[in-house]
Order: C-alpha cells, then structure tokens, then sequence
C-alpha cells in the first residue's frame, strides 16, 4: 500500500510526530505550508470566513497515493484551516484517509467534523491530547496547553500510541 504522510503544524508537534509515523510505516511525508505565516487572527478570520488558506503542495499530490494520513492540529473543534483545500480534493475525488492529531484537549465530535468537510469516513481517527500529558491540578488551561513543548519522552509515547492504533485500523502489514 503506497501510503504518504501529509502534516500540517503551527507548533512543530504535528510535524515531529508525523516524520516519526512516516519512517515506521516507510511511507512517504509532505509537509503543508503557506506563503504567509499564520497568527491568532488569521486562524480566526479563516474560522469566521470560512477561507480556504492558500498552501503547497497542490492537493492533487495525495491522487499517487492509495492511502494518505494527515497530521495536523485541531483549532476550536475543527481539523486545522490550512487542510481545507485538502478536504475538497476528497470530496471531488474520495479516498482512503486517516487524521492523526497531537491537540490541545479532547474533541469528540472530530470525527464527524471530518465526514463533513471530506463526504467520506476516515478509515481511522487518532486524537493526541495534551492535556492528557499535564497534571489535573491546577486544571490544565488554555494558556498552559498552549505553552506546553512536548519531551522526547512525550513524542515517544504519543508516537507508539499513534502507531499501534494505526497499525490495527488502517495499516495492518506495516
């Protein structure tokens, strides 16, 4: 199965953990970028808008491939903006793909935010939050969240977790 790894990440975790997935699988790893670089109001004006972010590469790319898996964040419930193009290419031409996200906290209706944008299931849905990684007290806020770097143990182990959940749903020869 010839499988790419397209990432998109703001803070550099999505990217780390998606050249981590993509030398276990073998698989090929694109990153997403855009000409301009991102703030708090373009993220916001995207959200209020509803803009497609112009990126590279052109989602055309993920046609090579029989299944692609994203890696990027997840902003007030939704998949990152910068994937919106993403998301229309699967939904004039469906395919295989699964989300994989190192996030903020839980976001349970992912899911079906995905099936929204993309007309298709994901074959597999793997959210990564960091909360899960900071103590409860004091209750993880979204200054804390937002300022947390992960470890190299913390990649490790949200990286075997991302894998093994892979490995049984989505890529079972690897």
């Amino acid at each position: 199965m010839k499988t790419l790894i397209l990432s998109y990440s703001l803070t550099g975790h999505n990217e780390a953990l998606a050249k981590v997935i993509a030398e276990a699988l073998q698989a090929e790893h694109i990153s997403i970028t855009e000409p301009k670089k991102r703030t708090n109001g373009t993220i916001a004006a995207d959200l209020i808008f509803g803009r497609t972010p112009r990126t590279a590469p052109s989602p055309q790319v993920m046609s090579a491939y029989d299944l692609v898996i994203f890696a990027a964040p997840v902003w007030m419930g939704q998949p990152a903006f910068p994937l919106r193009a993403y998301w229309k290419q699967l939904k004039k031409h469906p395919q295989s793909y699964a989300f994989v996200s190192v996030s903020g906290a839980h976001t349970p209706g992912l899911s079906g935010a995905l099936k929204k944008k993309t007309g298709i299931d994901a074959l597999m849905v793997v959210n990564l939050p960091i909360t899960d990684l900071l103590p409860p007290e004091p209750k993880p806020t979204p200054q804390s969240i937002g300022a947390y770097r992960l470890t190299a143990q913390d990649m490790e182990h949200l990286t075997e977790r991302a894998l093994q959940l892979l490995r049984e749903h989505v890529h079972e020869e690897v």
